[in-house]
């Protein structure tokens, strides 16, 4: 804490504070060319992103199975859905599902507990005679589980879902109809559920566990099994099922699953059926529209928002707040500087309107090394930035490369020429002209996503790794300098003043002796 003028009466804090204000002017300039730094680099980095985003969906519009979609009909959906993939070929085809394909599985009989999943095994006939501690293997000794005389159906349960992820088997139990019903994570003839009782000697248990789940001679009223239960040494197994189907009448194949794929048909079989479903296979025209509309509706959002921050006018009227300007201004007042003040960071930026006219030119370029009776370019198939449909014209300089879309010629087109419209965005030649539209864009957008990396970085990078963050660390070196120079210019002032203090106060002491003496 300092007080002043004491001795001379003189507040030289505040003169001291206001000469202090002047010389932190420099401090201030380069705080706010800092500050227009920062707001540089994160509008550089919001668009980056979008243009990521761009550059990720150019990738996907230049792979042909984009444009050889097609869509699988059938003539019972309740039994078999059929989806169309790229591969896919366009006709009729016919398939019959004689078995579906299921899990190993099985539930017991009747097991005769008293008191729901608290029955004790010993209840209901578990006798483990001197031994008191036995095993059940599940599908193997790494998947065994403990049981003793006083193990109930609950601790069962519990035991063997715990080791579900090693046996792949997992069981609940009913205490309304009494039962435990077993099944396989898996599905098909490969899942197995395999149960055997062991002694705790590891020997096979004297008693046979088909009996001791009810299931005398591996069949009783009311078991359910996906297969053959098929005993074992103290014990049994259960296999699953694969799916049965016959394709075009005459070809049988099996699955593990009710999910398969023939000929690039993706079928799901959901019921058995008594004769043929039909299945008719056609290419996905709408499927490939929207794809196409989609790009070039994001393709506008894109330039739009680049377009939107080339061109804003720069409020050069409104610089960066200081911290003192900030202290005597209410947070909206704050916000509406801000808004103002940070406006047109990237006005007429050249990295950007070089990057836009490279896209606008990808889009209208004509896609050389294409046969001559060949549609060469995106006009031709409806896409343009200029529209015409009767008497309507959409489409001006003024929308600055903006595209518009007549989606009867674009349907038409895709209709009778499949493979050539794929071929204007999908074409990757050696030669950067006879590349297709999408290939151009994906390579201008990876291009232009480096070069504003490099220069503003991403979020989370090293100031030391883009040209921003070096500049924002030489200002940062520089203020620090200028700030360490105030603070020994403020303590050098102290110093004067405090020094002039002591000089009054000593001639106050020899004035006052002076009169005494007079």
């Amino acid at each position: 804490m300092r007080v002043s003028g004491l001795s001379s009466g003189i507040d030289y804090e505040s003169i001291i504070t206001k000469m202090m204000d002047a010389q932190r002017v420099p401090v201030d300039r380069l705080k706010q060319q800092q500050q227009l730094l920062e707001w540089k680099r994160d509008d550089y980095r919001a668009l980056n992103s979008k243009i990521l985003e761009f550059k990720n969906l150019s990738f996907d519009m230049k792979l042909p199975s984009v444009y050889g979609s097609k869509k699988a009909t059938s003539s019972d959906e309740n039994s078999v859905a059929a989806t169309g993939s790229s591969t896919s070929g366009v006709g009729q085809y016919s398939i019959e599902v004689k078995k579906l394909a299921k899990a190993a599985s099985f539930n017991t009989g009747q097991l005769g507990a008293t008191t729901g999943g608290t029955t004790k095994l010993s209840d209901i006939g578990w006798d483990l005679g001197d031994d008191e501690v036995a095993t059940i293997e599940i599908n193997g000794a790494a998947s065994s589980v403990t049981i003793t005389k006083d193990t109930t159906i609950n601790d069962l349960v519990s035991a063997i879902n715990k080791k579900s992820t090693t046996s792949g088997v997992k069981v609940t139990y009913d205490a309304t109809m009494d039962r435990m019903f077993f099944n396989s994570t898996k599905v098909g003839a490969n899942s197995e559920i395999k149960l055997e009782i062991k002694n705790a000697d590891g020997a096979a248990a004297s008693q046979d566990l088909t009996n001791l789940l009810k299931m005398t001679g591996g069949t009783a009223d009311g078991v359910m099994s996906s297969g053959a239960v098929t005993p074992t040494t103290g014990g049994f197994s259960v296999k699953g099922v694969n799916a049965e189907v016959v394709f075009n009448g005459g070809i049988t194949q099996q699955y593990e699953s009710n999910t398969f794929t023939i000929a690039g048909i993706n079928f799901t079989a959901k019921n058995e059926t008594t004769g043929a479903v039909q299945i008719n296979v056609s290419q996905d025209i709408d499927s490939v529209v929207d794809k196409i509309k989609n790009y070039v509706e994001k393709y506008n959002a894109l330039i739009d928002e680049v377009n939107k921050e080339t061109s804003e006018k720069v409020q050069r009227n409104y610089k960066p707040l200081t911290d003192a300007q900030r202290e005597e201004m209410s947070d909206e007042d704050i916000k509406r500087w801000e808004e103002k003040a940070r406006s047109g960071m990237l006005s007429r930026d050249s990295l950007l309107n070089d990057g836009l006219t490279k896209f606008r030119r990808a889009f209208s370029d004509t896609v050389g090394g294409l046969p001559a009776d060949q549609l060469k370019t995106l006009s031709e198939i409806g896409i343009s930035s200029t529209n015409i449909v009767g008497s309507s014209i959409s489409g001006s300089y003024l929308d600055k490369g903006k595209l518009y879309i007549d989606e009867d010629k674009l349907r038409k087109a895709i209709t009778e020429n499949p493979d050539q419209v794929a071929a204007l965005f999908t074409k990757d030649d050696a030669a950067t002209s006879g590349d297709g539209v999408a290939v151009k864009l994906y390579d201008q957008a990876s291009a232009l996503v480096k070069q504003i990396t490099d220069k503003a970085g991403t979020v989370g990078s090293a100031d030391s790794s883009h040209l921003i963050g070096k500049d924002n660390q030489r200002l940062s070196e520089q203020i620090a300098l200028l700030e360490i120079r105030m603070i020994e210019m403020e303590n050098r002032y102290y110093k004067q003043f405090t020094a002039m203090e002591n000089y009054i106060n000593k001639m106050n002491s020899q004035g006052s002796w002076l009169s005494q003496q007079l």
